[in-house]
């Protein structure tokens, strides 16, 4: 059998629910055979932290001994980075999970990662890897 025949098989099996490719749109986003569209490049909703939150996070993150040092190889090349909303964390740094008392008081924050640089605490998407909030350390 050839991959189109398997493929149309496959798609009358399961009650014409398999995708062509003509069916995804220049967003990304697939169309099931329901007309329903689900984007295939999801993201977060952009954070409104109050002030308290954000010195919960800060207060929590500082407890944490997982500031990034410049000195290892695998974060040398991040040396030169200024951390920005909208920036792509570099590589080799490593986000982490927030803390878990954020996470239990903030649950909307389950997506977010955090890194600690710079005096800093960049809230990183973890989906895309990519700065959403910056909070001061001080």
């Amino acid at each position: 059998m050839r991959s189109p025949t398997i493929v149309a098989a496959l798609a009358i099996m399961l009650g014409g629910t398999a995708l062509s490719s003509a069916q995804q749109n220049a967003q990304g986003a697939v169309e099931l055979s329901n007309g329903t569209k689900v984007s295939q490049t999801p993201s977060l909703p952009k954070l409104k932290l109050s002030t308290s939150q954000r010195e919960q996070i800060r207060k929590a993150a500082l407890t944490e001994h997982n500031e990034v040092e410049f000195r290892l190889a695998a974060t040398k090349s991040a040396e030169d980075f200024t951390p920005a909303v909208g920036a792509k964390i570099p590589k080799g740094v490593k986000a982490q999970s927030l803390p878990t008392p954020v996470l239990s008081q903030m649950p909307e924050l389950r997506g977010c990662m955090y890194v600690k640089m710079k005096n800093q605490v960049p809230i990183v998407n973890g989906m895309k890897n990519t700065i959403v909030d910056i909070i001061s350390e001080t």
